[in-house]
C-alpha cells in the first residue's frame, strides 16, 4: 500500500487550497468547466488527487449520506421529508440464490440537476464534487472515462459527456447527480451476482431522451455498471426532441387525443390547488420572496416553487430571502406535503389514468417486446436485449408507474428507477417470471396483472404480465385514442 510522503501531501494540500481558493472568488472562469478541460490534465490530476489526497482528508469525501441536511437547522421529520426527494433511492443488492436472472429492462430518472428556472444567484448555490461527499476515486474514474468516450462514443446529438463543476446550472446535471447514478450502476452489478461479468457494457442497449442531463446520467450509470472499463465506448440512442417516452421506438406518438387529455389533466390539477386557498396563500407568499432571485417571473404553480427551492435545499444552502423575510425548510416541507396530498387526489380521476396510459403503453409494449425475445431463448441472438437502459425524467417514470396500477405521484426523487427482472428458478421447471422494482421496493404484487401474490405463490408469470400490456393495456390505450 502506497502512503503520502510529505512533500507530496504538502503539494497537493497547497493545489487544493489553490484550487478552492479560484473557485471560491473566480466561479466563472471557463477554464473550470470540465466540458473545456484537456483529458491528459485531467487524468493526471485525478490521479494524484485520488492515489495522494484521499487517504490525508478522508472525512470530507466520505461524510454519511445526507449529512449536508444535519447540518441545517430542521426537525428529524422534516430532514428524512428532505432526504427522500433529495438523495437517490438505493436497490438491494442481494437475490434469491435460486433464481437465475436472464434480463433486465430499467428506467431511470436523470440525477440531481439545476432549477428549471434560471436562479440570479445560483453562483452561490455551488455543485462542485466536494460537495458531493462520497466515492472519490470511482467518481474521477467515471471522468476519466466519460472524457475518452469524447473521441470513441457516437450520439445523434453533440452532447458534452461530462457536466460543469461549477454552479447549479439551470437544468444540467450536477456532480452530486452523476454520483447518485454511479452508485445506482454499481448496486445493479452487485444484484447481477456471480454473472455480473456477462453484462459488460457490450451487451447493454442504451436509450436517452434528448438532454445533456439524461444522456450524461445514463453514461454516469453505466460506468457505476462496469467501472473496468476505461473508455465508455457505447453507442447511445437518442430519442427526437419531445419524446420523452420513447413512443418512437414503438410507433405510439401519433395518438391526438394526447393533448387534449394531457390538457384536461392540467386544468384539473389547477382546480384541486385552488380549492385550498390556504394552499394557494402558502405558494403566493414563498413565490413573492423567490420571485427577486429568478432571472424571469413563474407562475403561481407549487411544482415551480418546489422546484426553484429544493435547488437550495439539496445542496445545503440558505433559502432566499426578500427584505429581510427567508423561506423556511419547513415551509418547502409544507409545498412537498400539498404536493403530495394532490397527487393522491388526482390517482382517483380516471382522465389521469387516461393520462398515463396514453404516455406509457408505448414504452412498456418495447419492454416487453424486449423480455419475449429472451424469453423464447433467443438469448444468444438478440444479446443487445437482455439488458436495456432508458435515461428520462420523472415525467417518464410516473406514467409507467400509474399504467401498471401504482399511485400517481406529482413529484418523485432524483435517480428514481424502475427495475424489470426476468428471471427462472431452480427446479421449477424453466417457467420464466417477472419482478417489477420501483426505488428499491419489490411492487410487483401492487400492479395490476400481479395482483394477488403470496407466501405460497411469490412469483408473477411473465406470460400473465405480457397478457395485460398486449391485450387489456393494448384495449385501454386504443379507447382513450378514440375518445
Amino acid at each position: 500500500m502506497r502512503y503520502c510522503t510529505p512533500s507530496r501531501v504538502a503539494r497537493g494540500l497547497c493545489l487544493v487550497l489553490v484550487f478552492y481558493l479560484v473557485l471560491k472568488f473566480f466561479p466563472g472562469l471557463p477554464f473550470l468547466n470540465l466540458k473545456s478541460l484537456d483529458v491528459a490534465g485531467l487524468r493526471s490530476g485525478a490521479t494524484f488527487l485520488a492515489n495522494s489526497l484521499i487517504r490525508v482528508v478522508p472525512e470530507k469525501w466520505l461524510s454519511p449520506r445526507g449529512s449536508w441536511l444535519k447540518q441545517l437547522e430542521m426537525s428529524e421529520a422534516d430532514f428524512h421529508h428532505l432526504e427522500h426527494y433529495c438523495e437517490g433511492p438505493r436497490l438491494n443488492e442481494t437475490r434469491d440464490r435460486k433464481e437465475t436472472l436472464l434480463a433486465v429492462q430499467m428506467l431511470i430518472r436523470h440525477g440531481d440537476r439545476g432549477a428549471l428556472f434560471a436562479v440570479k444567484d445560483e453562483s452561490h448555490i455551488s455543485c462542485p464534487f466536494d460537495e458531493s461527499h462520497s466515492l472519490p476515486d470511482t467518481f474521477l474514474a467515471y471522468y476519466h472515462a466519460a472524457s475518452s468516450a469524447a473521441t470513441k462514443s457516437k450520439t445523434s446529438a453533440a452532447f458534452s459527456h461530462v457536466p460543469g463543476m461549477t454552479g447549479c446550472l439551470k437544468g444540467e446535471l450536477t456532480s452530486k447527480g452523476v454520483i447518485q447514478h454511479l452508485q445506482l450502476g454499481s448496486s445493479v452489478r452487485a444484484r447481477l451476482g456471480e454473472n455480473s461479468e456477462r453484462w459488460s457494457l457490450e451487451t447493454v442497449t442504451v436509450h436517452s431522451t434528448y438532454y445533456p442531463r439524461t444522456y450524461q446520467s445514463a453514461l454516469a450509470f453505466m460506468h457505476g455498471l462496469d467501472p473496468a472499463t476505461e473508455t465508455i465506448p457505447r453507442k447511445i440512442e437518442i430519442a427526437p426532441p419531445g419524446d420523452h417516452m420513447f413512443c418512437t421506438m414503438a410507433h405510439t406518438c401519433n395518438c391526438k387525443t394526447s393533448k387534449n387529455i394531457g390538457a384536461e389533466y392540467n386544468r384539473l390539477s389547477k382546480e384541486l390547488f385552488e380549492l385550498s386557498p390556504e394552499k394557494v396563500s402558502l405558494t403566493s407568499r414563498l413565490l413573492g420572496i423567490i420571485g427577486s432571485h429568478l432571472e424571469r417571473p413563474i407562475e403561481n404553480r407549487p411544482t415551480h416553487v418546489f422546484d426553484v427551492l429544493l435547488q437550495f435545499a439539496c445542496h445545503g444552502k440558505r433559502m432566499p430571502c426578500f427584505e429581510g423575510t427567508c423561506v423556511t425548510y419547513h415551509e418547502l416541507v409544507d409545498v412537498i406535503t400539498l404536493l403530495e396530498n394532490l397527487s393522491q387526489k388526482l390517482s382517483a380521476l380516471p382522465a389521469v389514468r387516461e393520462f398515463c396510459i396514453l404516455d406509457a403503453y408505448g414504452l412498456l409494449h418495447t419492454v416487453t417486446e424486449n423480455l419475449q425475445a429472451i424469453a423464447n431463448g433467443n438469448m444468444s441472438k438478440t444479446p443487445e436485449k437482455r439488458f436495456t437502459l432508458f435515461s428520462a425524467h420523472d415525467s417518464t417514470v410516473v406514467p409507467v408507474m400509474t399504467a401498471l396500477g401504482l399511485p400517481f405521484r406529482i413529484v418523485i426523487p432524483y435517480a428514481s428507477f424502475v427495475m424489470f427482472e426476468l428471471y427462472s428458478v431452480a427446479g421449477d421447471g424453466g417457467n420464466v417470471y417477472l419482478r417489477v422494482i420501483y426505488n428499491g421496493e419489490d411492487v410487483t404484487a401492487s400492479t395490476i396483472p400481479c395482483a394477488g401474490l403470496t407466501a405460497r405463490a411469490p412469483h408473477c408469470p411473465f406470460r400473465i404480465f405480457k397478457e395485460f400490456i398486449d391485450k387489456d393495456l393494448k384495449e385501454e390505450f386504443e379507447d382513450a385514442c378514440k375518445a
